[in-house]
């Protein structure tokens, strides 16, 4: 059911997915099948990320993983008529990061620390304080909340962060939760109310000029001496041997965008990352592990975007591209001379994915710059969450997993584009994290909002209250165990990625270092 829901989705976006009967079932591959679905989460990792410390572990109330299963199951048979199967382990997707940065859970904590779950005076929501500029923030947020004494009230012994989470718990108590994330936004500090029941699409076909029966460019460029790589021909099946693979540009940075590039470059297209001289990815000041697991195997190209011949050279790349990826801004892409659509329309046959916290058209309905977002905030507001109910009374929601709206919208981002070349290319598709979001934590058997309904929450209650069909036992001592239907499966940490037998030793999973093939690359796609 979750799998059909998926591909009536895409359908509905103009991306159809025949059935394949004979694709594996990728809980069968990890095998958790027969399993029931507490018990799944339990054994993925994901459940040793979700609940109060010290406190047994929770399950939330969406078929989350099952979602991501299912949107597993669909890349793996696109990338199988794509020309190489790859079949991804949701569980290492969605906990991997945590595994490598040995992350764990830490209630209205995201497990990494940055971002809070935080009750105003109505609802809840979630403030990330990733970044200097948004410590440094926290002041001017406090002062507009009503709270003149700002910071100054706040315990001078304590770190300046821990000072701006102090000051600013007690002045959004008092506040509306709109109110607070209007102002936060306003100020670029990625915040979010926590949502309800509304249930957008996790993927909007914004322009199609896909022509299905034809792909008239570069259908497939004799490369007598490049490896034998499948290409995508007039209607979808593998070119054959000696077509060159296609080209992604990946503009994207951090985590989901680049995921998605990870997930087309294991399917067989060539991936380029491209990033600025002056502001590379800022992933690459994070753990390097994690880095090398998205991006090794990948072409490294830096250009200078303030200078015009940078941008010169940055739109020619991405005219010889077949899927753009890009996780900016829409006003950003603008100051580079970059417009989606344009591009998209002057060739049919190139698929643009957009990759944002709330997609390319909630400007034009809301009032103010750009929301930034990340994993977890965007989670909060598409109302992923897990709800802690051991305090009788005192229901609070808690982070589910890590940052997880990011690898979910990698994952669903890689299947829409995998889909949009089947069908020839020309789309620009828009990938918003707080819609893929919402779509894997409503309830299994909740419609879609109309294309046309409202953007904010439709409801700030916590879900369903009663029994569930499971129990947890244990302490985090000796462990945790999920009970139910008679089978019990102990709550495993998160998985890391596998990267092979000697394969880091040997130096052969290493990312690019920034610019590493700039003039390879240049030469070759932009040639005099």
């Amino acid at each position: 059911m979750l799998l059909d829901e998926l591909r009536s989705m895409l359908a509905g976006q103009g991306l159809p997915v025949a059935a394949d009967p004979s694709a594996p079932n990728a809980a069968r591959a990890e095998g958790t099948a027969g399993l029931p679905a507490a018990l799944r989460w339990a054994a993925s990792g994901l459940m040793w990320l979700t609940g109060p410390p010290g406190r047994a572990p929770l399950v939330p109330d969406g078929p989350v993983l099952g979602r991501a299963e299912a949107a597993a199951r669909l890349f793996g048979e696109l990338s199988r008529q794509l020309g190489r199967a790859v079949w991804p382990d949701v569980a290492t997707l969605l906990g991997g990061r945590a595994a490598l940065l040995g992350l764990h859970r830490r209630g209205t904590w995201s497990a990494n620390g940055s971002c809070r779950l935080l009750p105003a005076a109505d609802g809840w929501i979630a403030v990330n304080l990733a970044r200097p500029h948004d410590v440094d923030a926290v002041d001017a947020l406090v002062g507009a909340l009503g709270d003149q004494l700002g910071l100054v009230s706040a315990d001078p012994c304590l770190h300046p962060v821990e000072q701006a989470w102090t000051a600013l718990s007690v002045a959004v108590a008092a506040r509306p939760a709109a109110d607070v994330v209007d102002i936060a936004r306003l100020l670029a500090i990625p915040a979010g109310e926590l949502g309800g029941p509304r249930r957008p699409r996790p993927v909007r076909t914004v322009l199609c000029r896909s022509i299905e029966a034809s792909r008239p460019h570069r259908a497939a460029r004799p490369t007598p001496s490049a490896p034998a790589s499948p290409r995508i021909g007039a209607a979808g099946a593998a070119a054959g041997v000696g077509a060159e693979p296609l080209l992604v540009v990946d503009l994207s940075a951090m985590w989901a965008g680049p995921l998605c590039a990870h997930l087309l470059g294991e399917a067989g297209m060539r991936v380029v990352k491209v990033e600025s001289v002056h502001r590379p990815d800022g992933a690459r000041g994070g753990d390097p592990e994690f880095y090398d697991w998205l991006h090794a195997g990948h072409e490294s190209v830096a250009l200078d975007f303030a200078t015009p011949g940078g941008r010169a050279l940055l739109r020619r790349l991405v005219e010889r591209a077949d899927v753009v990826i890009e996780s900016s801004r829409p006003r950003a892409l603008a100051q580079l001379g970059l417009d989606a659509g344009e591009l998209v329309a002057a060739r049919p046959g190139r698929t643009w994915v957009s990759i944002t916290g709330y997609g390319r058209a909630y400007v034009d309905t809301h009032p103010g710059p750009d929301p930034v977002a990340f994993g977890d905030d965007a989670a909060v507001a598409g109302g992923l969450v897990a709800w802690d109910r051991s305090g009788g009374d005192a229901v609070s929601p808690v982070f589910c997993g890590d940052a997880i709206a990011d690898p979910l919208t990698g994952l669903f981002a890689a299947v829409a584009v995998a889909a949009s070349v089947l069908r020839g290319g020309g789309h620009l598709l828009d990938v918003a994290m707080r819609d893929v979001a919402a779509w894997v934590a409503a309830p299994p058997d909740q419609g879609m909002a109309p294309p046309d309904g409202g953007t904010g929450p439709a409801d700030r209650g916590v879900g369903p209250a009663g029994p569930v069909p499971w129990t947890v036992t244990g302490c985090d001592r000796d462990g945790w165990n999920v009970h139910q239907a008679g089978r019990t499966q102990q709550v495993l940490p998160p998985r890391p990625p596998q990267w092979g037998p000697g394969a880091r030793e040997a130096g052969r999973a290493r990312a690019a270092a920034s610019g590493a093939d700039t003039r390879t690359v240049v030469d070759a796609l932009c040639p005099d």
